[in-house]
């Protein structure tokens, strides 16, 4: 993450506008400068017929305005610039009377030297406002023709009718499904209540009200007062209908069948099943009618109150996924991003990972779920701040944000038409069930989904994977003589001696059908090696995930294991009696610690732990095993049931929520059970993988091939302001996430294949956000960012050994390499590549090795029991044998692929503990 450009743009609705606002040109540069000069690395400002134009000659061009006494005040403002850039795809506005980056909006740019029109939304601005325009953050070209405002004026004052806990009268109709209930009154419209495994969750708005207008004035049509029937259709559909006349003689009709959903059959082992017959689920179809055209602006689909009367404000969790991710906080605080972005009660659509909201309490949940295609304004406020009701808000509105209504207004500054005669429909589907936290709901979401979606193609399929990931090491500007930087942007990031790369090379050459390709990847790895020098560092890396393969394939093993346990040894000393590292600020940087309620949190933690556990599996070390292990018992127990955060606290607030956190605790969650074996561990592994899911885009958020899988870094922006990151991909920490996946897959039998469809996912999105062959200097790399709706790349372009890593795993190759729990004692084998089957036969263990390289390589074993008498590798040779006695570690020198037979000798002595149940005995 870093240096990124966002945009805030207005999207389309589908059905008509009315009351347009007409826009005020404030500069038409065909006929003129208007005062607008150069500041900052731009040359050659010209008028032309087309308009202003002008080269940006350096790094941060801009040009600024004069005060613009045009520029409409009071009311946030839609501005549209009309421009033509051959430079880069970054551009960004300043505003106000000093330009700082707090007033700054950022937007993508289409750079193909055509013009296209950009717009973007301003704040209220006050008198003696100014504009500042960055088109780029390089060199190149740029015209601009003009510049329009519109005053985005709401059409009403925001006066909302308060909700009502009304009696739901002595004969209520109640349809259940799974823990689920939905009792409905048997008088009004919209007066129904939520329980959920018997503790009453929600309330319905009660005093519904429709905004519409009428001779050009704003009014708003009562639905309590309309005359209402409720009726139970054989199959158990409780239908119920109101019909009302607004003051112009249009008839209305509202219409609602509630429908209980039955037992989901998705396959999905993780998912819970529900505790009665039932998918916990319940269809709420709602249709509106009208005989007459109206201009609508105000149009509740649902409005849903948790709370309302009972648990009140509190709450356990709560989430918007991809939006918020709450404790019992309030959403839209300025914990993780100040300012008018902190406001996300009513989001843009394409920001939502996927289209639900739930809130957690008193051990149950209850949510909403819709079809984001419908386009309804998600309103999300907890605690309530819209009707001040004391409880939680979950609405479902129309019109959506983009051409009626502004992201985060509860007011719409256009009407939408409603043609006559023409219903207008709308489902959702009211979800709960028991659980402590929101991820039972996220769960429940992919059940009611079928599971996952569908992992996306990859253009060229595997071959052309392998291809662009071998430009990106060999060919772009990543690579310099056997050397490569950790990402191309400007001279920020120097080429040096990496380990990484020349094995991802290497595993590229062994899996290409193109001999070229081939040879010249090793001829680069090669090259690599050399510039590492003898024995080189093998922990020089250039990518995000980091695996122990440089070892395993080039060898000196055991200079890199006294490395590696010197550093964890260290590493120990950071953690305090808790077993918690304490935030503590950088010099010259934030306090990024001064919005949480704590000094530590569960990222930032398990950050710190991760490399010891990878550590203490690879050296075989039994007092550092234990040491870590200890150290992550007690983060697990202070942290269950907690958001993840505070894992990137180099730029982002330790309070955000963040994928990165998840991914870590998944981690070491992971080694902790190949460490013990454990089950505790496993079940661990898996609740902190489903804290990531909500960070993950499990439908589609925008048109284009690139959305499905992509994921959301943190929620929340870069120092509090810009850039902000919702609803702006960062591909990369999803694929640190993805990796802890990955591994889990291999160690669940239950559900990996579950768990490795969403890796699989991850990896694909990050090979189609990857810059193509065309683009010489980043070809093959992944892009820093990706805007969704303009379906662009941006920012710097990162190493191909973040995507590589499970690259294998996502095609149904086999791995760069793998960690395997060999006999239930705890040994372990560490391999460049796969395991097909381990089989324990007397004193015997047999292991189907699936190696990748061509040449010997090393495989280590660590925690043996026992030296083995006979070492063997049917099908292949076993060259060599370094046994470290010390820790009872084995290092095999292997060439080939095959059975690995190892015969049981004398039993050695070891301390490594199992289990939990035997730590605690000890």
């Amino acid at each position: 993450m870093g240096m990124a450009m966002v945009g805030y743009l207005v999207g389309g609705l589908f059905l008509g506008a009315t009351m347009a606002v007409e826009p005020v040109v404030l500069f038409d540069f065909t006929q003129g400068a208007h005062s607008w000069t150069p500041a900052h690395a731009v040359a050659n400002v010209r008028v032309t017929r087309e308009g202003l134009a002008f080269d940006c000659v350096g790094e941060d061009p801009y040009i600024i305005s004069e005060p613009v006494h045009q520029l409409p005040l009071g009311n946030r403002v839609l501005l549209t610039i009309r421009m033509r850039s051959e430079a880069d795809s970054s551009g960004e506005v300043f505003f106000g009377r000093d330009f700082v980056p707090e007033n700054s909006v950022r937007f993508a740019v289409d750079n193909d030297g055509r013009w296209h029109e950009y717009e973007v939304i301003l704040p209220p601005q006050e008198k003696g406002s100014r504009l500042r325009i960055d088109p780029a953050r390089g060199e190149g070209p740029i015209a601009i023709a003009w510049i329009k405002a519109v005053d985005m004026k709401p059409l009403t004052a925001g006066k909302w009718s308060p909700p009502v806990r009304s009696d739901l009268g002595d004969r209520p109709h109640t349809v259940r499904s799974g823990d689920v209930a939905l009792v409905h009154g048997g008088t009004q419209w919209d007066r129904f209540g939520v329980w959920v495994a018997g503790e009453e969750m929600a309330r319905s708005h009660g005093r519904s009200q429709l905004g519409l207008m009428l001779d050009g004035r704003p009014l708003h049509l009562d639905l309590a007062a309309a005359v209402f029937e409720v009726s139970t259709d054989a199959e158990g559909v409780l239908c119920v209908m109101a019909r009302t006349q607004d003051a112009a003689g249009a008839n209305w009709t509202f219409r609602r069948e509630f429908v209980a959903r039955g037992l989901s059959s998705s396959p999905s082992p993780p998912l819970p099943s529900s505790s009665v017959p039932g998918a916990g689920a319940i269809d709420i179809r709602t249709e509106f009618t009208v005989d007459q055209p109206r201009a609508v602006f105000h149009l509740p689909l649902l409005t849903l109150l948790p709370g309302l009367g009972t648990f009140g404000e509190e709450k356990a969790q709560a989430v918007l996924p991809g939006v918020e991710y709450l404790e019992n906080e309030p959403s839209s605080n300025q914990a993780d991003v100040r300012g008018e972005q902190a406001d996300r009660r009513i989001a843009e659509s394409y920001k939502l990972c996927f289209p639900m909201m739930s809130i957690a309490a008193k051990g149950c949940y209850v949510g909403l779920i819709w079809n984001r295609s419908d386009r309804p304004a998600a309103v999300f406020d907890s605690p309530d701040r819209v009707f001040h009701s004391g409880s939680h808000v979950m609405g479902l509105w129309f019109p959506g944000v983009g051409k009626h209504r502004l992201e985060n207004e509860l007011e719409a500054f256009r009407s939408l038409t409603i043609e006559a005669n023409t219903p207008l429909p709308f489902s959702v589907t009211l979800i709960g069930g028991r659980g402590e936290t929101v991820n039972s709901a996220v769960k429940q979401y992919v059940k009611l989904s079928g599971g996952f979606p569908p992992v996306p193609e990859f253009d060229g399929g595997f071959e052309g994977a392998v291809r662009l990931l071998a430009s990106g090491w060999l060919d772009s500007k990543l690579h310099e003589d056997g050397t490569w930087r950790h990402a191309v942007w400007g001279d920020r990031f120097p080429a040096h001696p990496v380990a990484d790369a020349p094995g991802y090379m290497l595993w590229l050459a062994e899996h290409t059908s193109d001999k070229g390709l081939a040879d010249r990847l090793r001829a680069g790895a090669n090259r690599g090696l050399e510039r590492l020098g003898p024995g080189g560092n093998w922990d020089a890396g250039c990518s995000h995930v980091a695996r122990p393969f440089a070892p395993l394939l080039f060898g000196h093993i055991e200079p890199y294991v006294e490395r590696r346990l010197a550093a964890a040894r260290h590493a120990l000393d950071e953690f305090d009696e808790q077993g918690l590292i304490r935030y503590r600020p950088q010099p010259g940087k934030p306090d990024y610690g001064v919005t949480h309620w704590e000094d530590h949190a569960n990222g930032l933690s398990a950050a710190r732990l991760e490399p010891v556990l990878e550590a203490a599996a690879f050296t075989g070390d039994a007092d550092l095993a234990r040491a870590a292990l200890d150290i992550l018992d007690k983060q697990l127990e202070i942290y269950r049931n907690t958001v993840p955060r505070g894992a990137q606290t180099w730029e982002v607030p330790l309070h955000t929520p963040d994928i990165l956190a998840s991914g870590r605790l998944v981690a070491c969650s992971n080694l902790a059970y190949q460490l013990t074996g454990d089950p505790e561990y496993l079940n661990a592994a898996r609740e902190w993988a489903w804290t990531g899911a909500s960070m993950v885009y499990l439908d589609p958020p925008a048109k284009g091939p690139v959305g499905l899988y992509a994921t959301t870094a943190v929620l929340g922006a870069t120092n509090w302001t810009a850039p902000f990151w919702i609803g702006l991909p960062v591909q990369w920490c999803g694929l640190v996430y993805r990796s802890s996946l990955a591994d889990l897959a291999r160690l669940d039998e239950e559900a990996g294949e579950f768990w490795g469809q969403l890796a699989a996912g991850i990896t694909r999105s990050g090979l189609q956000q990857t810059f193509p062959l065309d683009d010489r200097p980043r070809q093959g790399l992944l892009p820093d960012f990706f805007h969704l709706r303009e379906q662009r790349r941006g920012g710097p372009a990162i190493s191909p050994g973040t995507v590589q890593a499970h690259l294998a795993e996502g095609y149904g190759k086999t791995p760069i390499y793998s960690l395997h729990r060999l006999t239930p004692d705890g040994a372990l084998l560490h391999v460049p590549g796969g395991v097909d089957q381990i089989e324990l036969a007397g004193s015997a263990v047999r292991v189907e090795v699936d190696g990748w390289y061509s040449k010997p390589y090393w495989v280590r074993l660590v925690h043996l029991r026992s030296v083995p008498s006979r070492i063997e590798l049917e099908g292949g040779a076993c060259l060599a044998t370094e046994y470290g006695k010390d820790r009872n570690t084995l290092n095999l020198l292997l060439e080939g692929e095959g059975t690995l037979v190892l015969e049981s000798g004398e039993p050695v002595e070891q301390d490594v503990r199992t289990s939990r149940v035997s730590r605690e005995q000890e």
